[in-house]
């Protein structure tokens, strides 16, 4: 059985389509599991993350832009467009490694300028790949959708396990600089990584460079052209092995109640408001306090956990309606309990123990693991919709994240609800 599968489809394609699918979110993805790094140094301080995600929610005008230009304009191609994309991934990521550190004023305050800019293009690019890169895979045979849809999962994973490698150097030490007859005075000092944070930036550039020529093989290649679709008409394609299950396959069976329908885009709503838009702005104020490490910890073992979670589609195919609903009552506990440990900077709880530290990177871990198995599990009952039920379920996704982002970010920048939490604060009070 393993032989006929492997036989009816060409292993070099797969891994050119799942190449092109870790082009999508890559960058971005790259960029935040650098935090730990770049928090303590941007002059946005711990407020980084708010300005992120903000940006993020911003570069939704791509997808926005790409929906207006198919509707009233063709005279470029999607091929042309995403190597645009791709090719300006690459280039502002090469340009992130030489300037990421770089910042200059705006209204009388220093900011991060070319680290906003950069990332805000890596993020307009993995936001349109959603209406963009997978869409330009129905032109491959059905089977290569899952090898891209397996590189999109690696774009948040492979980023996480080079910044496992390359670590923090350890929790921030005190350092006397007190001058000769002055006031006892301290300086925060920041052990160093394994490597730089440019030499990060080179690796994800290099990817993002392998995604780019991934993507120019399965257009250019003979053996990748022959697993194109033969185009039946001008509205349809059918694959070339005239056997193979159809991409697009509707269940016109399928019911769900009116109340289920609400109820389960609420769920989705509620879950992508705290998972993009919240939680993610506020996670230097929940976790930086307890250490360098159990910040780099949280986040990169959290960048992991959505996408693991989601992989759990392949096995469960059905969600019980009533599971994701215990799930999505769990989630919101958990997203409190850590919104309560961000409110309690710069002393929470058993900020100075092991035990605080495992707790902090335990619920982070889990809250967004759970998030992302809920959107999967929904995703998945909205699948077989022949009706607009993936189209809502993309509009609760999107406006719940951006009500996330402007809420948080109000608070975060504007009311001040969160403080920084300084090590050599105690020692300079004594």
């Amino acid at each position: 059985m393993l032989t006929q599968k492997l036989s009816n489809r060409r292993i070099f394609v797969d891994i050119l389509a799942l190449l092109f699918g870790l082009g999508a979110w890559i960058g971005i993805n790259g960029i935040y599991v650098q935090l730990p790094l770049l928090v303590n140094n941007a002059p946005e301080g711990w407020s980084l993350p708010a300005y992120m995600v903000m940006l993020v929610q911003i570069a939704n005008l791509g997808p926005i832009l790409y929906t207006l230009y198919i509707k009233y304009s063709s005279c470029i191609g999607d091929q042309t467009i995403i190597y645009c994309l791709l090719g300006s991934a690459v280039v502002s990521t090469y340009a992130l490694s030489s300037l990421y550190d770089k910042t200059s004023g705006i209204f009388g305050e220093e900011h991060s300028t070319f680290l906003l800019g950069l990332m805000f293009i890596t993020a307009v690019v993995g936001c349109t790949s959603s209406v963009l890169f997978m869409p330009y895979m129905r032109n491959y045979r059905e089977i290569y959708l899952i090898s891209y849809l397996v590189g999109e999962g690696l774009s948040g994973f492979i980023p996480s396990i080079v910044a496992l490698i390359q670590g923090v150097g350890g929790n921030p030490k005190c350092v006397n600089v007190t001058k000769w007859n002055s006031t006892l005075e301290f300086e925060t000092h920041y052990p160093e990584p394994r490597f730089t944070t440019k030499t990060f930036f080179l690796f994800l550039a290099t990817c993002l460079l392998l995604c780019f020529a991934a993507f120019l093989g399965l257009n250019k290649l003979r053996i990748a052209k022959g697993e194109r679709v033969r185009p039946l008409d001008c509205t349809e394609n059918l694959p070339t092995d005239m056997n193979a299950p159809p991409s697009y396959k509707t269940n016109t069976l399928w019911t769900m109640s009116r109340r289920t329908y609400k109820n389960l885009l609420i769920m989705m709503g509620l879950v992508c408001f705290l998972g993009n838009g919240m939680l993610p702005s506020i996670q230097s104020f929940s976790c930086l306090p307890y250490g360098n490490i159990a910040y780099h910890l949280t986040v990169t073992l959290s960048s992991m956990a959505g996408p693991l979670a989601m992989c759990s589609g392949f096995v469960i195919k059905n969600p019980q309606i009533k599971n994701l609903q215990v799930l999505t009552l769990l989630t919101l506990l958990l997203s409190i309990f850590v919104f309560f440990l961000a409110l309690k900077s710069p002393n929470p709880p058993l900020q100075y123990s092991w035990l605080g530290e495992m707790i902090v990177v335990i619920a982070w871990v889990g809250v967004c693991g759970l998030i992302g198995f809920i959107k999967m599990g929904i995703t998945t009952l909205f699948r077989p919709d022949p009706g607009k039920g993936l189209y809502y379920t993309g509009v609760a996704t999107q406006v719940g994240s951006l009500i996330g982002a402007l809420i948080t970010f109000s608070l975060v920048n504007y009311v001040r609800l969160f403080e920084t939490y300084s090590p050599c604060s105690l020692l300079e009070n004594q």
